[in-house]
C-alpha cells in the first residue's frame, strides 16, 4: 500500500491552486483531488464550532437567570449543518489507512489553525493519533511560495502555542458572550417578552468607544473665538499674516486653546484698532525639513487609508485584499499585523521591483534599482517586528483583469512598497514674524526641494504648497493696511469613521498618530487585524450602529445597553483597556509566557463576576431618587433607562428617538416646556430627523416644523411676525420647531410656508429668517453639515414658491505667499 499525504486547505479555490503546483496527475471529485502521492481536500471556512448551551444541556433551552453562569468544564464541538457533507468527506479521508501524513494548509494564522484543529478534534480516534500532522505556512499564493512552503513544513508541536491561543480566543468569546448576553437578556425580559441584548468580549468595548464619543458630542458646548488676518504692504510687495500669541504654550487641560485664537471679542477689537494703519517690523527665518516615507501596510493601516481615500468599509477592503492574495496572487498574505519585512527578504524585494518595472509605476521601480535604494533600513527590514507574517507587499506576479476596486487597493500597496525605499522628501520652510504695536503676525511658506519618496505619488506633477515668501525690499517701510476679524467657534469631537475606529481599536481606544508609539501598543488592541472588520459589521447588523456616509453613529439601543452596564457596575464589558489586556495575554500564550490554563481560569473568574453582578442587581426605584428630584411637589426616581414619578403616572425614557436626554432637558419637559428642536434624533431605521419635544397627557410627543397640533396659536401670533411669506404674503411666526406662515398655522397645507428651525444641522435664528423674508437672503450662516458630513458656510435664499436654496460665498484667494 502506497502511503499518501492529505493536504487540507481552507477553501476549495486554494485546494485547486495547491494541486497545480504538486507533482503528478490528479483526479477531481466533489470533495477532493487525488493523485498517486497526494490527496488535496478543503474546508469551507469553519466546518465545526462550539456547541450552544442548549446543545450541551436541554435545561439551557430557556434563558433563565438562575442557570447562570454556564461554565462547561470542556467545550463540546459540533459540525455545522450547512457544511456537514464536506465534513463527512474529510472525516473519511483523514481516517483512511493509506493516509500517513496530514498537512494543515488553512490560512496561516490563528483562525486557520482553529479551523483545522477543530476538524481533527472531532474525527480523532486511535488511527488518527498515529498519523503525522504538519503545517504549511504561506506568505503568498504564488507557485514559488507554495513550493518553498511545501519544502519547509512546520511540525505540529511547533503549532501548539498558536492552537492554544486560538482555542482560548474562541472559548473566552463563548464564555463572555453567552453568559453576558443571556444575563442581560434575562434581566430586560423579566416582565415578559424576549429582548435579546447581544454582548461580547470585544464587540462591547468597541461599541463603548462610539457611545462615549457621541456623549461627548451631545454635551459639547461650542465656545466662540476670533482669529485675525492682517494685510501688510512694503513698497510694491504685499502679504498677509495671521495674529498669534508669540508666548503661547499648550494647555493639556484645554486642547481648544491655540496660539491664533482670541477668546475675548474686546481684545480682538483692541488689536485691530492698535494695528490698522500702523508701521511694523518683520523678521524672516528659514530651515530645511525632511519627511520620511510612511511604513509598509499591515491590514489595519490598509483598511484605514482605503476608508479615508475611497470610503471602503473595513470588511470590503479585507475582501478585496483577500481576493488579490488568493485569486489573483498579486499580493502577499493580507491578515497581518506587521509593517516590516525580514532581513532575508531584501533579495525578494529586489525581485519584486524588477517585476514592477513592467507596470504602471515602472519608472519608480527603475529608480529604486538603479540607485540601489534597497538597503538594510530597519524601518523596512526588521526580524524582531515580524512574527507570523510580514507586511503586505506585491508578489512577483503582475495583475490582469482587476476590478476598479481591486485596482485601487493594488495601486495603494505597490506605491507604498516602492515609496518606502526612497529617501525622505526635502522641504524649505520659511517663516516671517511681523510685529505691529507689539502684536505678532505669522506668515509661512513652504516649497518642495526634492520630492524623494513623494515622487511615487505625484505622477509627474508637483506638490501644492504655500510657495516661497518673497524677500522684503531693503529698507522698505512695512505698513499694516487692514486687519480682518474672522468669527468662529470650537467644534465637537468628530464622530468615528471606520478609519478612525480601526485606529482606536488597534490602540485600545487611544487615538495615536505616532507610528512608533502605535507599534508599541499593538499587542493590547481590540481584536486582531483579521477580526476587526467583522466586529464592526456585527455591531451594524445588530443595530447598535448606523453608517452615514463615512460616519458611524451609535443608536438608542447602544445607549440603553451602556446605561444598563453602568448601573450594574459591569465595567469590564465596556472597557477597551481591559479587553486590550486580554489580547495582550493571548499574545503571551503564543510566545510561551502564559499558559492556556492560566488564561482560561482568569476568563472563568471574570465570567462569574459579570453574571453575579447582573444577577445581584435590583431595579429598586425607591432607593435611587433622581438627582433633580423633586420637581415641584413630585418626587422622581431613576432607573438605568428612565425617570419615573413616585405615583408611577409619568415615565420619561432617558433615550428618546436614539438621543440621550440630559437631566436638565427632562426637568424642562416635566415643567411643561417644549424643548428643542434637536437635529440628532434617529428613526427606527437609523435615519436622522429634527423635532422638538413636549409632554402631552404624560406622554412624550415629537413636534415637527409643520406640526400645529397643541400649539398656542394666539401666543405665537402675539410674539410678532418675522416678515411676510413669499407664497401668500401672510405673516410668518416662530414656533417651537420652526417658522410657519399664518396660512400654515391655520392648517392650509396648500399655501402655507413651513421652514424647519434646523437645516442641515444648523439652527436658523429668527433674525436670519427676518432677513430671508424681507430681503430674500440671509446673512452668511456658518456651520452647515452636508449629507457627506462635510461642514460648509452658505447664504439661504427663498423664492416665490417658498423653496429654500443655498448660495455659497466666493472662495477667498490665497495671499499668504508668492512663488518665484
Amino acid at each position: 500500500m502506497t502511503e499518501k499525504t492529505l493536504i487540507i486547505a481552507e477553501k476549495p479555490s486554494v485546494a485547486g491552486d495547491l494541486v497545480k503546483v504538486l507533482p503528478g496527475r490528479f483526479k477531481k471529485t466533489r470533495s477532493h483531488y487525488e493523485g498517486d502521492h497526494y490527496i488535496v481536500s478543503f474546508a469551507i471556512g469553519h466546518l465545526v464550532s462550539i456547541c450552544y448551551p442548549e446543545e450541551i444541556d436541554p435545561r439551557y433551552q430557556k434563558w433563565r437567570m438562575e442557570d447562570l453562569p454556564i461554565l462547561p468544564p470542556t467545550f463540546p464541538l459540533k459540525v455545522l449543518d450547512s457544511t456537514k457533507s464536506q465534513f463527512n468527506a474529510l472525516q473519511k479521508l483523514i481516517r483512511r489507512n493509506d493516509v500517513a501524513t496530514i498537512i494543515n494548509a488553512c490560512d496561516a494564522g490563528r483562525e486557520g489553525e482553529l479551523i483545522f484543529k477543530y476538524i481533527i478534534s472531532l474525527v480523532w480516534n486511535k488511527s488518527v493519533a498515529q498519523k503525522v500532522l504538519k503545517r504549511l505556512w504561506l506568505q503568498s499564493m504564488t507557485d514559488d511560495a507554495i513550493k518553498k512552503g511545501l519544502a519547509s513544513l512546520r511540525s505540529d508541536p511547533e503549532m501548539v502555542p498558536l492552537e492554544d491561543t486560538a482555542r482560548c480566543r474562541s472559548e473566552s468569546d463563548w464564555l463572555i458572550g453567552i453568559n453576558a448576553t443571556r444575563a442581560l437578556t434575562a434581566y430586560k425580559s423579566r416582565f415578559g417578552g424576549f429582548f435579546k441584548t447581544p454582548c461580547g468580549r470585544v464587540q462591547t468595548p468597541t461599541l463603548s468607544l462610539l457611545v462615549k464619543r457621541e456623549q461627548e458630542r451631545q454635551r459639547f458646548v461650542p465656545r466662540p473665538y476670533t482669529t485675525l488676518l492682517a494685510t501688510f504692504t512694503a513698497a510694491s510687495e504685499s502679504y498677509s499674516g495671521k495674529w498669534i500669541d508669540i508666548a503661547f504654550k499648550k494647555d493639556p487641560a484645554d486642547p481648544d486653546r491655540r496660539a491664533d485664537r482670541i477668546w475675548e471679542p474686546e481684545r480682538a477689537q483692541a488689536i485691530i484698532d492698535a494695528c490698522t494703519g500702523q508701521p511694523g517690523e518683520a523678521e524672516d527665518s528659514s530651515k530645511e525639513t525632511q519627511q520620511i516615507a510612511p511604513q509598509l501596510y499591515d491590514l489595519t493601516t490598509l483598511q484605514r487609508e482605503a476608508n479615508s481615500r475611497f470610503g471602503f468599509s473595513a470588511q470590503n477592503t479585507l475582501s478585496i485584499a483577500q481576493s488579490l492574495y488568493e485569486r489573483h496572487k498579486v499580493l502577499t498574505y493580507p491578515r497581518t499585523d506587521s509593517r516590516y519585512l525580514t532581513q532575508d527578504y531584501r533579495a525578494t524585494a529586489t525581485s519584486v521591483c524588477k517585476t514592477q518595472k513592467n507596470w504602471q509605476y515602472g519608472v519608480h521601480a527603475e529608480t529604486v534599482l538603479e540607485k540601489k535604494y534597497i538597503g538594510a533600513n530597519p524601518r523596512v527590514f526588521n526580524d524582531a517586528k515580524v512574527s507570523d507574517h510580514h507586511a503586505i507587499i506585491p508578489t512577483n506576479k503582475l495583475p490582469a483583469d482587476l476590478s476598479e476596486a481591486e485596482l485601487k487597493i493594488y495601486r495603494m500597496v505597490v506605491q507604498r512598497f516602492l515609496a518606502v525605499f526612497f529617501p525622505p522628501a526635502r522641504y524649505l520652510q520659511t517663516r516671517r514674524i511681523t510685529v505691529v504695536a507689539e502684536e505678532s503676525f505669522l506668515t509661512e511658506g513652504k516649497i518642495l526641494l526634492d520630492p524623494g519618496w513623494k515622487a511615487v505619488y505625484l505622477d509627474g506633477g508637483s506638490e501644492k504648497g504655500d510657495g516661497m515668501l518673497n524677500a522684503l525690499p531693503a529698507g522698505a517701510t512695512i505698513t499694516c493696511t487692514a486687519v480682518e476679524a474672522q468669527a468662529a467657534e470650537t467644534k465637537p469631537p468628530a464622530r468615528f469613521s471606520e478609519a478612525t475606529l480601526l485606529s482606536a481599536m488597534e490602540n485600545s481606544g487611544k487615538l495615536v498618530d505616532d507610528e512608533e508609539l502605535a507599534e508599541a501598543m499593538k499587542e493590547r488592541g481590540l481584536g486582531t487585524p483579521a477580526t476587526r472588520a467583522a466586529i464592526i459589521e456585527k455591531l451594524l447588523n445588530e443595530k447598535y450602529l448606523v453608517r452615514e456616509g463615512k460616519e458611524l453613529t451609535p443608536t438608542g439601543k447602544a445607549f440603553e445597553l451602556f446605561a444598563l452596564l453602568e448601573a450594574m457596575h459591569v465595567d469590564v464589558l465596556a472597557s477597551p483597556e481591559m479587553t486590550g489586556d486580554w489580547e495582550f495575554k493571548l499574545n503571551q500564550i503564543l510566545k510561551g509566557q502564559l499558559t492556556r490554563e492560566q488564561f482560561m481560569k482568569e476568563i472563568r473568574d471574570l465570567t462569574r463576576q459579570i453574571t453575579e453582578r447582573i444577577k445581584g442587581y435590583e431595579d429598586n426605584h425607591e432607593q435611587r431618587q433622581a438627582p433633580f428630584s423633586p420637581v415641584g411637589d413630585v418626587v422622581f426616581f431613576e432607573t438605568p433607562t428612565a425617570y419615573i414619578s413616585e405615583d408611577k403616572r409619568l415615565t420619561i425614557r432617558k433615550i428618546l428617538g436614539g438621543r440621550v436626554m440630559e437631566p436638565q432637558e427632562i426637568v424642562a419637559l416635566i415643567k411643561g416646556e417644549t424643548i428643542g428642536p434637536f437635529s440628532d434624533f434617529r428613526s427606527k431605521k437609523g435615519k436622522p430627523f429634527t423635532a422638538s419635544v413636549r409632554l402631552t397627557n404624560n406622554k412624550v410627543d415629537f413636534i415637527f416644523a409643520d406640526t400645529t397640533d397643541g400649539l398656542d396659536i394666539d401666543a405665537i401670533k402675539e410674539a410678532g411676525s418675522l416678515g411676510p411669506s413669499p407664497i401668500d404674503n401672510t405673516p410668518v411666526y416662530e414656533t417651537p420647531a420652526g417658522y410657519l406662515s399664518e396660512s400654515a398655522l391655520d392648517n392650509d397645507e396648500k399655501n402655507g410656508l413651513k421652514i424647519s428651525k434646523v437645516i442641515l444641522g444648523k439652527t436658523i435664528t429668527p433674525d436670519a429668517i427676518r432677513h430671508l423674508l424681507t430681503e430674500g437672503k440671509t446673512p452668511l450662516i456658518k456651520g452647515f453639515i452636508s449629507k457627506k458630513r462635510k461642514p460648509f458656510d452658505a447664504y439661504l435664499l427663498i423664492d416665490g414658491r417658498g423653496k429654500i436654496t443655498f448660495e455659497f460665498p466666493p472662495r477667498r484667494p490665497r495671499q499668504t505667499a508668492k512663488k518665484h
